[in-house]
């Protein structure tokens, strides 16, 4: 579990600590349009921040425009003609994923002094995932390292406390976004929202789990490139990925490729829980949109098929072919 209170203690697996930051109705006040901003002085900057001499605002973010390893994954567009929901949701293209220093398009932004009193230790980064899940969605845990920007009551933070590192959150957001952890969490969710109740209770692998080798290379060592791949994409994760020792640019946005090595972690974990070739089969086959999905555009499971080749390239300590599955 990510807290163990079995003994009446809190022994935390991770070092996290579980926040929201901006309720919706009670810091409404806080919130600014892009028209109220140009009005007051303010101009745009790069991270879809804006300034006028010291002063900042930071978008806020709504549970809607994360996705697994993306936290560019939907912009928000208002249709004020919808008086129940105005707020839409319109994806990110993969060319516009390509552009680094595209940041996806928000309702309102907040004060950066706001944003910089709510994260703790000034840090530049958290990791987020979604409060809200349907029937509809894809998977039930949607988890990524987001930038230290404004976040609604939609999304829920693992805040990081002291001891854990960046090169750690890299290793729980794995974890966190892995089928054979939504497996679990799909059937522990309650309702619709993901409740910090329900999440404390999931199986996570412990850190000292990631020790195990493929050929030459540690579980710990493998999770921790694939999850910067897919998560340094933009330049508004730069202090995160200078954290881990990283100077180089984003990674390039490749759809294949992260496909690949998305199913390299699967099942990597699948291993790590300690679950046969066959329970991962049969675990994959209850994703019924993955594969409705995949089917229609690959006419097969392709999903599953690659995350089963990929179970066995690694008991064959194989960390470094593609297969073609």
């Amino acid at each position: 579990m990510l807290v163990d209170r079995s003994c009446g203690a809190e022994v935390k697996v991770w070092p996290v600590r579980y926040r929201t930051m901006f309720h919706m109705a009670n810091a409404s006040g806080l919130f600014r349009t892009a028209a109220e901003l140009g009005s007051a002085g303010f101009y745009p900057v790069r991270g879809n921040h804006w300034r006028k001499g010291n002063e900042s605002y930071l978008p806020l973010y709504q549970g809607r425009m994360i996705g697994q390893f993306d936290h560019r994954a939907n912009a928000i567009r208002v249709n004020p003609y919808n008086t129940h929901n105005p707020d839409s949701s319109e994806p990110v293209g993969d060319a516009q994923h390509r552009d680094p220093d595209c940041s996806p398009q928000s309702r309102y932004w907040v004060p950066g002094e706001a944003v910089r009193r709510a994260m703790p230790e000034k840090r530049e980064w958290t990791i987020a995932y979604r409060r809200s899940n349907r029937s509809t969605d894809v998977r039930t845990m949607i988890a990524e390292i987001v930038p230290a920007v404004g976040f609604g009551d939609s999304v829920f933070l693992l805040m990081p406390e002291d001891g854990l590192t960046s090169a750690d959150a890299l290793l729980l957001l794995g974890n966190l976004n892995s089928f054979g952890f939504d497996s679990v969490t799909r059937q522990k969710a309650a309702g619709t929202n993901l409740s910090w109740y329900s999440v404390e209770q999931l199986p996570v692998i412990a850190p000292e789990r990631y020790e195990r080798t493929f050929g030459d290379t540690t579980a710990r060592e493998l999770v921790r490139d694939h999850v910067l791949r897919l998560t340094y994409t933009a330049h508004d994760l730069a202090l995160f990925a200078r954290d881990l020792g990283y100077d180089g640019p984003p990674f390039v946005w490749n759809v294949e490729e992260r496909r690949h090595l998305r199913a390299r972690l699967d099942a990597l974990y699948f291993h790590r829980y300690g679950l046969s070739r066959e329970d991962a089969d049969y675990i994959l086959d209850t994703f019924s949109i993955v594969r409705r999905d995949d089917e229609a555009e690959f006419s097969r499971y392709r999903t599953r098929d690659l995350i089963l080749a990929y179970m066995n390239a690694l008991t064959a300590g194989d960390t470094a072919t593609v297969v073609t599955a």
